[in-house]
């Protein structure tokens, strides 16, 4: 259910008794009321006031709703028509997934005349949706403030890094604890692992800001295979997760000293949210980052929707609210909250104080990103977030002892330096186990079980089951056929006695071969077997990586597509790679 986390309704013009001098009602003949607003100017509107719906995000609600209130108070008209606003806080998220024509007021409330999100790229989600781009305004929204999305950051441990003197954001963050890193490199060893503090990408606009730098930290409005190995590492040193970031900050407030080393290092915020918080004296310093490359911008736009219920008397109504918040001294209130103006000029230094580390001027680019890639990148960000359960199967038959073309290297050694790569790169919720296979590897069986299934984070032979898995794929040796169809039909059986629910389950096999076990399963009972074993209410689907031209694809993809998976042919070994990394990462989807 969307719920407005504050409201203030302002009585309107019918039930109010006095506005600023009084009002005076007076019957008219034909039971029509007519308002006299004794304003100061005595003039008189007549016929039913027009009361217009404003929904604001929670963060700029108190200035919006304070100024709204002064515009209320100064009788505004249109035409001969009274017109008043009131202004209800409402995260953005829920309007987004809300808005349209059939927007249900028993749940969300009375609809809205006037969206007014902390980010434009609400309104850009929300059109993705047919129903949503008919009611939202087709050219870009005026912008009633702007507050740059910054990483706070514990000041100690932002030093330890090189700041002020040297530029950090997010890829230098998780960069420089990747591979098992922790604050002992950077000479505070009693600080331990790099732990990040994440706001929901889905549900606040500073969250998805951060994720989308995460995930394309170039801008291009796309994701290269290196950009999210850094995602998938952000997400490996994530810690602490909330719906915002005044959820994150609050960690803070009422933490001992002996606790910091506990705490996220860094978190993704807007300035004025850390502003507000620095404003509070608080125990633990943060201070603020702004990311090298690039800050996105909350900018408030005031959206009129084109809704059938917003009419020309609306729509007039919003227009002359909108210029009351344009005012300049509407323009101070919000500067005085911390907010810069609409050029990302900041005019009140009282709450953005450069000794503090807020700067008056920002450098880089200004980071946007697409309708299209926010829905993409959004969409990866949960598969980077789910549980998974897997099983990895590797292909250890001679053949992988052929040298890959262009490198002094054989395939298997590629492979296991993917594999090692991707096995850092393991979420500690992520459930993961791994075979190798190859023709009578066993003396009963094609396969052998390396590192029994489990979390990536329990230990497993008295070390982290990530460093087991890294260890196992370094010890391989590849020797004799391929005993393909045996081992996914063992590995299949395995799964579905191990599935588990809220979670993405599945096997993933890496070949260069076909199958050479002639006593074993054939392609045809092999497939028979799989499609008497899927169970649509359990998804159990087999993801195939094809490596290199003598790889089997006809085959694997038959095997794949009947439990629902999908087959990656890779003809060139190197770029195989990167699909192993991210398979042992439990991330092929």
């Amino acid at each position: 259910m969307a719920e407005s986390v504050l409201r203030h309704r302002r009585a309107s013009r019918s039930g109010r008794m006095a506005v600023t001098a009084g009002a005076v009602v007076l019957a008219v003949g034909g039971g029509t009321v007519g308002y006299f607003q004794l304003t100061g100017s005595n003039e008189a509107c007549t016929g039913t006031p027009v009361e217009i719906s404003v929904v604001a995000s929670p963060d700029h609600y108190p200035v919006v709703n304070e100024l709204t209130d002064r515009w209320n108070d100064s009788g505004p008209t249109v035409g001969d028509r009274c017109v008043s606003a009131t202004v209800r806080a409402m995260p953005s998220s829920a309007v987004a997934a809300s808005i349209g024509p059939n927007w249900d007021e028993a749940r969300d409330g009375p609809r809205p005349d006037v969206w007014t999100p902390d980010f434009s790229a609400w309104l850009a989600l929300a059109a993705g949706r047919p129903d949503a781009a008919g009611v939202l305004p087709q050219e870009k929204p005026p912008s009633l403030a702007t507050s740059p999305t910054l990483i706070a950051m514990q000041r100690p441990m932002a030093e330890a890094l090189g700041w002020p003197k040297r530029a950090l954001g997010w890829t230098d963050l998780v960069g420089a604890f990747r591979e098992g890193k922790t604050w002992g490199d950077y000479g505070h060893p009693e600080w331990g692992a790099m732990r990040l503090g994440m706001a929901d990408p889905t549900r606040s606009g500073a969250g998805l800001a951060a994720a989308m730098t995460l995930m394309d930290p170039d801008n291009n409005q796309q994701q290269s295979n290196d950009e999210l190995y850094i995602a998938l590492s952000a997400s490996q040193l994530t810690t602490v997760t909330a719906e915002d970031p005044s959820a994150l900050l609050r960690e803070y407030s009422g933490a001992a000293t002996n606790e910091l080393p506990t705490l996220p290092a860094a978190i993704p915020v807007l300035e004025r949210e850390l502003a507000e918080y620095a404003d509070g004296s608080p125990r633990v310093p943060l201070v603020p980052i702004y990311p090298k490359e690039g800050v996105a911008y909350a900018d408030y736009p005031f959206a009129v929707l084109r809704a059938p219920w917003v009419d020309d008397l609306r729509r007039k109504a919003a227009a002359s609210l909108l210029a009351h918040l344009q005012k300049p001294e509407s323009r101070k209130a919000y500067e005085a909250a911390g907010f810069r103006d609409t050029g990302h000029a900041s005019g009140d230094t009282a709450r953005l104080d450069p000794e503090r580390g807020f700067q008056a001027a920002i450098a880089g680019p200004e980071r946007a990103a697409t309708a299209q890639a926010l829905t993409q990148m959004l969409a990866v960000w949960g598969v980077l977030q789910r549980s998974n359960n897997a099983l990895l199967l590797l292909d250890v038959s001679g053949s992988m002892n052929d040298p890959v073309p262009g490198t002094n290297q054989t395939r298997l050694q590629l492979i296991q330096r993917a594999a090692i790569a991707g096995a850092g790169l393991l979420n500690n919720g992520t459930v993961i186990g791994l075979w190798a296979f190859a023709a009578e590897l066993t003396p009963t069986t094609d396969y052998r079980e390396l590192v029994a299934p489990g979390p990536a984070g329990g230990i497993v032979g008295g070390v982290p089951r990530r460093l087991a898995v890294a260890g196992a794929v370094q010890g391989l040796r590849a020797t004799g056929g391929t005993g393909l169809y045996d081992t996914i039909g063992a590995a299949y059986d395995r799964m579905q006695k191990a599935w588990k629910p809220n979670a993405q389950n599945m096997v993933v096999v890496m070949t260069d071969g076909k199958n050479e076990d002639d006593s074993g399963l054939s392609l045809q009972q092999l497939l028979a077997k799989l499609k008497a074993s899927a169970r649509p209410d359990r998804p159990l689907p087999i993801l195939a990586i094809a490596v290199g031209p003598k790889a089997d694809a006809s085959a694997l993809e038959q095997i794949t597509k009947v439990t629902g998976g999908r087959t990656f042919v890779e003809r060139n070994d190197v770029s195989a790679i990167q699909q192993i990394i991210l398979a042992f990462a439990g991330r092929v989807s």
